[in-house]
């Protein structure tokens, strides 16, 4: 297994990571960590959890960067969706500053507060 790159920041060292510079067929990836929350929209099939908030969780390397996961309250991932149906049927409230798409050496989710 390849070592992860690091560099120095503020005389830490913490792991090199960029923003993608890839066209992607759909908009921007949505950062790992946003919080997201059912909208209400008519023939929502969300309708029954209306309100509900979520956090994007990391993306999958088998999966790819369209396939979007969401992690309840608890700290579990519990679904996954594409970009086409997340700005359709949810409002993204918080725009996290993440940086590394799929979570190398990250912790796992805490409970949401």
């Amino acid at each position: 297994m390849k070592s992860v790159k690091r560099r120095k920041i503020n005389g830490a060292r913490v792991p090199f990571t960029l923003r993608p510079r890839k066209k992607y067929p759909f908009r921007t990836p949505i950062p790992p960590c946003s919080i997201v929350r059912v909208k209400a929209a008519p023939r929502n099939p969300w309708r029954k959890e209306l309100g509900r908030r979520f956090r994007s969780g990391y993306y999958s390397w088998m999966d790819g960067l369209d396939c979007i996961w969401l992690v309840n309250n608890d700290g579990k991932y519990e679904q996954t969706l594409d970009h086409a149906y997340l700005y359709k049927f949810f409002e993204i409230e918080k725009v996290s500053k993440e940086r590394s798409f799929y979570g190398r050496n990250r912790l796992q989710f805490e409970p949401m507060k």
